[in-house]
């Protein structure tokens, strides 16, 4: 190896920003063998485990656990036994902070927070319990919020007002969660930079809806309405591939799959997860992987290859009986389409009144790259598509 080996947040793939520690494996002074596992960070909602390249001391920690860092900035530092501090100083002073693309880190699935008490210590690093002990707080009694149940700083203090006020108190103190600290920054910063405008359209689904009733009844898996417009929106993609489109930095992806990212609600928080190549899937295959992820994100098992590469997002609130709103898109994606619920709705056919199942769809656009026109003719295409089944 070189001598003094810088630990920097890596750049794990084209969509990341930054990162947040979630766990140092490795203590200052710790001898660090090539592959061993030596920090953990959240990126994008999934957290990675940064194996080592190269051997040598742990000779520096820079940053603590729940710190969030960009792209390329010195966490830590591997050297030799036999450098000077000193010199590990000057090069830290000299750091210019550039960081490379690395390859897919090693992934650990999302998992629930754990509520046990036997192993508070192992759940904590040294400062938090340093913490727990000066504000006089059992860590055995707290619960962590960090990922996999780490007990943070702000699980400590949330413990400490909590016991403080609980008589008072009408509330409950729930700190955010790492993920909620990382989609919060993410969605702000996307309603606040990226100029949005909304298009919405109405479809009638009746035949959606008879389809659907065909593929069931011939079918051994069970094609849901969400599935058929799913298949519907893929093929209308390949058909307007200008909204298919993801801006990084200066540069537009113009796709040539749909890789069709689905919004899935779960307690912790909202996962986009990418269904790829939706256009050469039936509706049947489209249901299998969109009930396998939906099963993956709810028990905290999606990976990052899992929730990235998509190019289009779609989000469905029908199942709660909204029958329309406007959703944030999500970077570096163009657009996002939100689907409201499907209701019986009078409607005008050849100048009599007739009674169809409606759905209201509102298209937001990313006006950097999509214009109205553009978004307009997707619109159209994907009615084509409802109105072919």
């Amino acid at each position: 190896m070189n001598d003094i080996y810088p630990i920097a947040v890596p750049k794990w793939g084209i969509e990341m920003m930054e990162g947040t520690i979630t766990t140092w494996n490795k203590q200052l002074g710790d001898q660090v063998v090539k592959g061993d596992e030596v920090f953990e960070m959240e990126s994008d909602k999934i957290v990675n485990v940064w194996d080592s390249p190269v051997d040598g001391l742990l000779r520096r920690i820079l940053a603590q656990e729940g710190d969030t860092h960009p792209v390329g900035s010195l966490l830590g530092v591997i050297a030799a036994a036999d450098i000077g501090d000193s010199a590990i100083d000057d090069f830290i002073a000299n750091f210019s902070g550039a960081a490379a693309e690395e390859p897919p880190p090693s992934e650990k699935p999302l998992a629930s927070p754990r509520t046990g008490a036997s192993d508070a210590v192992t759940r904590s690093s040294p400062s938090v319990r340093k913490l727990a002990a000066e504000l006089g707080i059992d860590l055995n009694t707290v619960t962590g919020t960090g990922r996999r149940g780490r007990i943070t700083e702000d699980d400590v203090r949330a413990a400490t007002n909590t016991d403080a006020d609980t008589d008072s108190k009408d509330f409950d103190v729930v700190p955010l969660s790492a993920t909620r600290k990382t989609i919060g920054k993410r969605l702000t910063g996307a309603k606040q930079e990226i100029p949005h405008f909304y298009l919405t359209a109405k479809y009638e689904l009746d035949g959606l809806l008879a389809r659907r009733e065909e593929l069931n009844t011939k079918g051994d898996k069970k094609v849901s309405v969400n599935d058929l417009v799913v298949w519907c929106i893929a093929q209308a993609l390949v058909k307007e591939p200008r909204i298919n489109v993801n801006l990084v930095g200066d540069n537009i992806y113009q796709f040539k799959d749909a890789n069709i990212s689905i919004a899935i609600a779960t307690d912790d928080g909202l996962y986009p997860a990418t269904v790829r190549k939706a256009q050469n899937k039936s509706p049947a295959e489209l249901a299998a992987i969109i009930a396998e992820l939906a099963a993956k994100a709810k028990a905290g098992n999606l990976t990052k290859e899992d929730i990235s590469g998509g190019s289009f997002t779609v989000s469905n609130l029908g199942m709660f009986g909204i029958s329309n709103f406007t959703a944030i898109i999500n970077p570096p994606m163009g657009a996002i389409l939100a689907l409201g619920k499907a209701e019986q709705k009078v409607v005008v056919r050849e100048g009599q009144p007739s009674v169809a199942i409606v759905v209201e769809a509102t298209l937001s656009c990313d006006h950097r790259v999509i214009d109205g026109a553009v978004g307009a003719k997707f619109l159209q295409v994907l009615g084509e598509e409802f109105a072919a089944l």
